[in-house]
């Protein structure tokens, strides 16, 4: 089985999304903080908007976009979700796309949502790479030996279309199966860049 981390496509989409996501909306919140408890890279089961603000100085043209420690879809990609083996807990919000002003950027519809589980399947036997130390940290529940970089990366076999790793290296992306990419390359979905695991080494270390 093939796989593929998803990533912005910087070709069709923003290189930095100029925005800041909200639980209401008023043109002060633009410039306010997002000290939200949902707003951290590791969550449990908690209370979650129904509905949130995405207010943008940015050209929203994407079905995808990673950010704010989750993932900002359109209809078109939860669609797809819908249609194979995803992730099995996650937490989704109505995404209202808005400019500074609060006037609608997108016709179409779009969501947010953020995965609860993470799926331990990266092949530490056959992967390679290095290791370092992180301090113990109760609000993200770490600490201990992490991988710093990967030379070589392989996943086990799932029965997951799409889904997210526990590796602390690799938690913020989603993966997919070749089945999902083809479905998302057949409904021409923009924004979305399909890394082949041979590549995701490389790919990492130019993000450092």
């Amino acid at each position: 089985m093939k796989y593929f981390m998803l990533v912005n496509d910087e070709a069709t989409s923003p290189i930095y999304l100029d925005g800041v996501l909200h639980e209401n909306f008023t043109e002060k919140k633009y410039d306010e903080g997002m000290s939200y408890k949902w707003n951290r890279p590791f969550i449990e089961q908690i209370d979650f908007p129904k509905e949130l603000w995405l207010i943008t100085r940015s050209k929203v043209q994407f079905d995808y976009y990673e950010n704010f420690f989750g993932h900002v879809v359109s209809e078109k990609f939860l669609s797809l979700m819908n249609q194979v083996d995803v992730l099995e807990d996650f937490i989704i919000a109505n995404l209202q796309v808005v400019s500074t002003k609060g006037k609608p950027k997108v016709k179409d519809l779009f969501y947010f949502f953020k995965c609860i589980k993470r799926h331990s399947l990266v092949d530490y036997d056959k992967s390679a790479y290095l290791t370092r130390e992180v301090p113990n940290n109760a609000k993200v529940k770490v600490g201990g030996s992490f991988v710093d970089k990967y030379t070589k990366l392989v996943l086990r076999e799932t029965d997951l279309d799409l889904f997210q790793l526990s590796d602390l290296k690799l938690s913020r992306y989603l993966f997919c199966s070749e089945r999902f990419k083809s479905l998302c390359e057949k409904d021409d979905l923009k924004g979305v860049q399909y890394i082949d695991l041979e590549l995701v080494p490389d790919y990492l270390q130019s993000r450092t």
